[in-house]
């Protein structure tokens, strides 16, 4: 037993690299979690557009009131909309309507509109907040809140749902998380072993070419990872509840899109690690990045401002606008075909960088 320790531990050590990243590996995604979470700094106020079609007293007061703790933007309705529904850079928008000071003034009741995105539910919760500390800084001016003059009436322009539960806000995110460790881990790991089993070097010499046989694998790790994807939702639907959104179509072309740039990440990982042993570090500090840095872990109003700003670069962020407005804002194709294409064209740029990286490090043994 022993000897079988002493064995194990020097070829544990004498792989420097592999013991080097499990150490660092930790260090560095347990700080990015720390940055994210606790540091403050940073982070923008909550956007609140606002529209005064009213320009009366009782609107001005509320828009000063809301700038104290937001940054309030008063701009057009179409503005306002463009905001919420299309850039989706608002949770929601008010709307103070013609006539509303007037109706105050006069002891009558009058509607406030919020124009919502239900997916961006944080912010949404944040703006509930912002407006029941309005009520309670505008008593002093006797608010007509207090009074029940005014009533908030809800407007969802993303979908046909006003709410949406914490299942459809999650569980695609952990789907796609589960998906990024199966495959990346996967396909490095399994390249790595034709290395040791004694196949690879007679793929190198095949007739088919060492390009087609790795597409070939490849493609076996791409049909597995898409096929769990879509079990994942399937039963995420069934059990959970959760909607797929309204196109079959384009939820299989998002999950081809990503199962395809993540084997291509795999890819990658196996051209980096020279051993089997450095594919694990490796493949956990990547998961970890692009999980945590795409946005699977938390929405965008939980991070700094440096990391929203590194997201686009990231392809599981793509991946996760693009679940949003199946899931949560009930759109088609159409709607996603720009994060499709974004995500299939860094899986193919990564693709190429991974068979180049793949060939010329076993090329060599």
């Amino acid at each position: 037993m022993v000897a079988v320790f002493w064995k194990d531990l020097r070829l544990i050590v004498r792989d420097r690299v592999a013991l080097i990243g499990a150490m660092v590996v930790p260090i560095l995604v347990i700080s990015l979690i720390a940055g994210a979470l606790l540091d403050n700094g940073d982070r923008t106020r909550l956007l609140l557009p606002v529209v005064d079609e009213d320009e009366g007293p009782v609107a001005t007061a509320f828009t000063k009131l809301l700038g104290e703790h937001a940054e309030v933007r008063t701009v057009s309705r179409s503005e306002a909309e463009r905001l919420v529904r299309d850039d989706n850079d608002a949770a929601a928008a008010l709307v103070f309507p013609i006539g509303l000071s007037r109706s105050y003034l006069q002891g009558q009741p009058g509607d406030i509109e919020l124009l919502t995105d239900p997916a961006q539910a944080y912010g949404l919760q944040a703006i509930r907040v912002l407006l029941l500390l309005m009520d309670q800084e505008a008593q002093a001016l006797a608010d007509p809140l207090s009074e029940n003059l005014i009533v908030v009436e809800k407007i969802s322009l993303t979908g046909s749902r006003r709410e949406v539960n914490s299942f459809d806000e999650n569980v695609p995110g952990f789907a796609l998380l589960f998906v990024l460790i199966v495959v990346i881990f996967g396909t490095s790991m399994a390249l790595h072993d034709e290395r040791d089993w004694g196949t690879l070097p007679r793929l190198l010499v095949a007739p088919a070419g060492f390009t087609w046989m790795v597409l070939g694998k490849l493609g076996a790790r791409f049909v597995l990872g898409l096929v769990q994807m879509l079990v994942l939702f399937v039963w995420a639907h069934w059990f959970f509840g959760v909607s797929l959104g309204p196109s079959p179509s384009a939820l299989l072309a998002l999950s081809a899109a990503m199962v395809f740039t993540t084997v291509s990440v795999g890819l990658v990982v196996a051209g980096l690690a020279r051993t089997r042993e450095q594919t694990q570090p490796l493949s956990l500090a990547v998961v970890m990045l692009v999980s945590l840095l795409g946005g699977l872990w938390f929405p965008p109003e939980f991070v700094p401002e440096w990391m929203r700003d590194v997201q686009p670069a990231i392809y599981t962020s793509w991946a996760m606008r693009g679940m949003n407005d199946l899931v949560l804002r009930d759109r088609g194709l159409e709607a996603i075909q720009g994060s499709v294409a974004v995500i299939f064209g860094y899986g193919l740029v990564t693709l190429v960088v991974g068979m180049r990286l793949f060939r010329a490090r076993h090329s060599a043994r």
